[in-house]
C-alpha cells in the first residue's frame, strides 16, 4: 500500500497519532514502521512504505528517501514525525528570535526536547532550537495565526518551568512585514553548550549581574551622545558585519564565537575597566553571553543592545540610523535591510552588492557575495571549478541552507579561489 502526505494530511494524520499515543499498535495504515532516530539533533523519521506518490510533498530529514535509525533505547516511546508540507498559497509566516540564559536540569534536555518538537510539530512551526544546560536558544518561522499558540508552548515547557532568567526572555521580532517562509523544517537539538564560547567556568548561568539592556531608543540616544568616543564592539562574525554594522563600532574579523572572545580579550587588555563598554549583536544572546564573561573580568559599565533596533529606525523615519546596511540573518532570508547603505562587494567582480549566497556545487558550498550578474556568468558557482561540476554533473546546482563552515573572507588567501570576473 502507498501513501502520500502533504499539506492537510499530514496533519491530520500526525493529530492522529498524538491524540491516540504513539504505540506501534494504532499505526495508521500505509505507516510501515514507527522508528525511534538516533538521539542527536533530529527527532524520529515514519517510514512510509515505498511508493512514487511520496515525491508529492513528503520531505525528509536530509534527502527525499526514507531516513530511520532503530534505536537500542528500547525504553523510550516511540515517535512519529511527519515534516511540513509546502507552505500554503497566501500563507503569511512570521520570523522571530528568542533566548534566556538560565540553569536547566542536564538530565532533563532530552525528554524537553521531545515534549517542545511534539508540541510545536500540529502548527507547522519550522527553524531551530538550541538547548543546553545553560539555557534555551531559538529562531523560529511560524504561521501568523500560530505565533501566540507556539509562543504559549514555549512559556510553558521552558519559563513557567525554569524561569525568564535576568534577561527577561524577550521575543524579538523580524524587522520585516510577516512574509515567505524561511526554514525549510524543525530541528530541536540539544547542545552542550549554548554558545560556544571556549570560556567554561568562568562565568556563571545563576549570576544576575548582567549587562544593562537599553531599549533601541535608548541605545539610539547614547550613541547621538557618545559618537565615536565610546568603545562600541560588535560582536558578530566577519560576514555578518560585512553586509551591514554600526558606523563606529569595532568590527571582530572572526568566524566562530570562540575567536570573537579571544579577540575581546585583547581588545579590553589594558582598559579602565570604569569605562563603558558598548557591545551589539543580531539576536542578544552573545552579549548576554560576553556581558556576563567581561561581568566577572571586573568590567563595570557594560551595556547591550539591540535586536529590534532596525524596527526601532523603520518606525521612527525622523531618527538618522547608526546603522549602516543590512542584519544578517541565519535564515533562508540572508538578511533584513535597515538603510539602504551598500557597503559590501561582489566578491568576483567588486561591484557593489550585500547578498550572501552559497556556492551552487554542494561539494563546495563557499558562502559569499555575488550579483546578479555573476551569478548568471558562472551559474550560481565561486568560480570555473564549481562551475564545471555544476554544469557536468559531477556536483549539484541545488544550493543547501547556510552553512557557516564554508565562508569567504574577504582579504585573505582561500583555500580555493573565488575566480573574478575580467
Amino acid at each position: 500500500m502507498e501513501v502520500a502526505l502533504n499539506g492537510s494530511q499530514s496533519n491530520c494524520t500526525l493529530n492522529r497519532l498524538l491524540s491516540s499515543g504513539t504505540n506501534k499498535s494504532n499505526t495508521p495504515a500505509g505507516l510501515d514502521k514507527l522508528f525511534y532516530g538516533p538521539r542527536r539533533s533530529y527527532l524520529p523519521s515514519v517510514v512510509l512504505k515505498p511508493g512514487p506518490s511520496l515525491s508529492q510533498g513528503l520531505r525528509w530529514h536530509h534527502t527525499h528517501q526514507t531516513l530511520a535509525v532503530e534505536s537500542s533505547l528500547k525504553s523510550r516511546p516511540l515517535i512519529p514525525y511527519v515534516p511540513p508540507g509546502p507552505p500554503l498559497p497566501g500563507q503569511l509566516y512570521q520570523t522571530l528570535t528568542f533566548y534566556t540564559v538560565i540553569p536547566i536540569p542536564e538530565d532533563g534536555l532530552e525528554d524537553l526536547r521531545e515534549e517542545i518538537f511534539l508540541q510545536l510539530v500540529p502548527f507547522e512551526i519550522t527553524g531551530r532550537i538550541y538547548l543546553a544546560k545553560d539555557g534555551i536558544n531559538l529562531h523560529l518561522c511560524a504561521p501568523v495565526d500560530h505565533v501566540q499558540a507556539m509562543q504559549s508552548v514555549l512559556e510553558k515547557l521552558v519559563l513557567d518551568r525554569y524561569g525568564r532568567g535576568p534577561d527577561g526572555a524577550i521575543w524579538n521580532y523580524s524587522c520585516g512585514e510577516p512574509g515567505e517562509r524561511v526554514f525549510r523544517k524543525l530541528k530541536v537539538a540539544v547542545k552542550k553548550q549554548l554558545v560556544a564560547d571556549g570560556r567554561h567556568g568562568t562565568w556563571s548561568v545563576q549570576d544576575a549581574d548582567i549587562p544593562q539592556y537599553l531599549e533601541p531608543k535608548e541605545f539610539h540616544k547614547r550613541l547621538d551622545e557618545v559618537g565615536d568616543s565610546a568603545l562600541l564592539v560588535d560582536m558578530r562574525n566577519h560576514f555578518e558585519n560585512e553586509v551591514g554594522t554600526f558606523k563606529t563600532a569595532v568590527k571582530m574579523d572572526c568566524t566562530t564565537f570562540k575567536q570573537n572572545m579571544d579577540l575581546l580579550d585583547e581588545l579590553l587588555e589594558g582598559r579602565d575597566k570604569e569605562k563603558e563598554v558598548l557591545m551589539v549583536c543580531t539576536g542578544g544572546i552573545r552579549c548576554s553571553v560576553s556581558g556576563r564573561y567581561l561581568r566577572q573580568k571586573g568590567f563595570k559599565d557594560l551595556k547591550g543592545g539591540i535586536t529590534s533596533y532596525g524596527r526601532y529606525i523603520k518606525a521612527n523615519p525622523e531618527a538618522k540610523s547608526h546603522f549602516v546596511g543590512k542584519n544578517f540573518t541565519f535564515d533562508g532570508r540572508r538578511g533584513e535591510r535597515i538603510t539602504d547603505d551598500v557597503i559590501s562587494h561582489c566578491h568576483q567582480c567588486n561591484s557593489p552588492h550585500d547578498h550572501l549566497t552559497n556556492c551552487a556545487n554542494t561539494r563546495c558550498h563557499t558562502l559569499f557575495i555575488q550579483c546578479p550578474t555573476c551569478r548568471q556568468k558562472w551559474h550560481n558557482t565561486c568560480g570555473p571549478e564549481c562551475q564545471e561540476a555544476v554544469t557536468v554533473g559531477t556536483g549539484s546546482a541545488v544550493s543547501k541552507p547556510y552553512d557557516y563552515h564554508a565562508q569567504v573572507r574577504p582579504g585573505n588567501l582561500l583555500t580555493k579561489e573565488i575566480s573574478r570576473a575580467a
